[in-house]
């Protein structure tokens, strides 16, 4: 499966990572951003060679919900950083 067909699929699920994101306590707006952070994090990498499919061609959930929950993470140590610089 090539990039596209891949991205095609992940993206057909979109209201699903968006939900997933928003269970982590972000609001709407806040999750559509990190969901689209997702998507070209995980274009780059399968650019680079990375498979995240899974059997028979299925999206591997497991790791998109691991890739958005770093990335919520990484959120949120961001905003903890800048409020303790102030």
């Amino acid at each position: 499966m090539n990039v596209e067909e891949t991205i095609k699929k992940l993206y057909a699920k979109h209201n699903t990572w968006v939900d997933i994101v928003s269970s982590f306590g972000c609001n709407k707006v806040t999750s559509e951003d990190l969901v689209s952070e997702m998507y070209i994090k995980i274009q780059l990498k399968i650019e680079k060679g990375l498979d995240i499919n899974f059997i028979d061609d299925e999206i591997n959930y497991y790791y998109i919900f691991k890739t958005l929950r770093t990335l919520f993470i990484d959120l949120k140590e961001k905003r903890k950083t800048l409020n303790t610089k102030r």
